[in-house]
């Protein structure tokens, strides 16, 4: 009984500690909220023509230096140059608020990027790094920074005679050497260049965005910890693309794009990608500095995975998981490419589902004679093929791929230089005509195929190996 009674004085304290903890808690995050800097109050006008970039980052500064707090944009248009975050603030923009970039292009402000590590070579451009590091939004050296709201960062399609292509403008975010930031809920458009770009960044999400026009979408060069979520993308050029990535997950995202999906063009360990859509053709059509086709919106690859395609980027492709994937109407669906000082183990892709792929077959290759991929594997994926242009039928040649996925001899799989590939429960279709194989193996040491159903092409034998010294096939066959 004793021990009864005692038990419950025990509970009923523990209960009052937690009460008091939560209560605690709730007071120092009010107490925090209660930091707001409207901007208005350090001269911010959001008429959108006056312009802003002196106030805006007035009302950051006030609010870093009193230690951190909100930093809030009320409704408005506010017409501006590049404004410095600073660690410890949330830019807020209230429903209807938008932030625009001015064509003054003295006010921007670039990020000072002045080494390039030679672990992670990043491509800087460092001929014209001042220009290319310009944003309209620009976190350096900061961390625990959140952008948040319901508002709008526009970059207004700022372009620059001077800049990349002789085009482009600022990018509409850009960030630094930063961790623990958070980006979630606005609306980031028509930027001048990238929408978001970050260079070694550590532990950031993306949440909710609303990513429209401008050139990539998230372009994130050397990451950490990093997470896309709930994003959607309607953008020129590539949707999501980087690479260095240590721990990247992008998760029910739609990317609708000019250019690719998900283009990696360095290194990475640990990438997850699930739950997402990808879809062409793209409602914003992508610069192609092609005089006789200067806006195209053909989309080009769901996944292009190619680091070193861009120039050296030595490195390894490891632990990659693509699940649960929905695709239609573009040129390929997959384009897997090592090159110099490349490696690659672990690729796993599952559960993916893709119509109207009119260009280019499946391929997993490694070009340096030296270089592999070790393993990968594909279980459940369904793709049909809709070849438009009748030349592609006629393509006898394979050339090693650069920058872009390219026709080639085989119109529904390709491996060139791995070590083990597994096909699991795949079924290949194809719509209109055709006169080449299903697939080529070149190379591949070991492959395994289980329950594989392929259309037919008359009077064409289906696979063909080529130096593949162990083929394991249960249930393939055709319809």
């Amino acid at each position: 009984m004793l021990y009864c009674i005692t038990m419950k004085k025990v509970l009923k304290l523990i209960l009052v500690l937690l009460a008091v903890i939560g209560l605690s808690t709730e007071v120092h995050a009010l107490a925090v909220e209660s930091k707001v800097y409207n901007v208005k109050d350090y001269g911010a006008v959001g008429d959108g023509k006056t312009l802003n970039t002196d106030a805006l980052n007035k009302a950051v500064t006030a609010c870093a230096d009193a230690g951190g707090g909100m930093v809030l944009v009320p409704q408005g248009n506010y017409l501006s140059g590049t404004v410095v975050l600073k660690s410890n603030v949330t830019f807020y923009l209230e429903e209807d608020a938008t932030i625009i970039g001015t064509t003054e292009l003295s006010q921007y402000k670039s990020l000072p990027l002045k080494l390039n590590n030679p672990k992670e070579p990043v491509m800087l451009r460092w001929e014209n790094i001042d220009r290319w590091t310009r944003a309209l939004i620009l976190l350096d050296h900061v961390e625990n920074v959140t952008i948040a709201g319901s508002g709008t960062i526009d970059g207004a399609s700022v372009t620059d005679p001077r800049g990349e292509e002789g085009r482009r403008g600022p990018h509409a975010i850009i960030m630094g050497n930063s961790k623990n930031i958070i980006i979630k809920d606005i609306r980031v458009t028509r930027a001048g260049n990238y929408n978001i770009m970050g260079f070694y960044i550590e532990d950031a999400k993306f949440s909710r965005l609303s990513i429209i026009e401008g050139s990539d979408g998230i372009h994130i060069r050397s990451g950490k910890n990093l997470l896309i979520e709930g994003c959607k993308f309607y953008t020129r050029d590539d949707a999501i693309a980087g690479g260095y990535w240590t721990n990247m997950l992008i998760n029910d995202c739609l990317l609708n794009t000019s250019c690719n999906g998900l283009r990696l063009i360095m290194p990475a360990n640990g990438l997850e990608v699930k739950n997402c859509i990808i879809s062409g053709p793209g409602v914003f059509g992508h610069y192609r500095q092609n005089s006789f086709n200067p806006v195209s919106t053909n989309t080009l690859a769901a996944f292009i995975l190619q680091p070193g395609a861009w120039g050296g980027a030595p490195g390894r492709l490891d632990n990659v998981y693509i699940h649960d994937i929905r695709v239609r109407d573009l040129n390929t669906l997959f384009s897997f490419v090592l090159n110099e000082n490349n490696n690659s183990r672990n690729i796993r892709v599952e559960r993916v589902n893709a119509t109207g792929i009119n260009m280019a077959a499946c391929a997993v290759e490694a070009w340096p004679t030296d270089n592999w991929f070790e393993k990968v594997s594909f279980k459940d994926i369904n793709i049909t093929y809709n070849i438009k242009d009748a030349a592609i039928l006629n393509t006898a040649e394979i050339n090693r791929p650069r920058t872009e996925a390219r026709p080639l001899p085989y119109w529904g799989w390709y491996a060139r230089n791995v070590k083990q590939l597994e096909l699991t429960n795949i079924t290949l279709n194809y719509t209109g005509n055709e006169k080449r194989p299903v697939a080529a193996f070149e190379n591949v040491g070991s492959v395994i195929m289980n329950n594989i159903k392929y259309k037919a092409v008359k009077g064409i034998k289906p696979f063909v190996y080529k130096s593949s010294t162990k083929v394991q096939q249960t249930k393939v066959v055709a319809f």
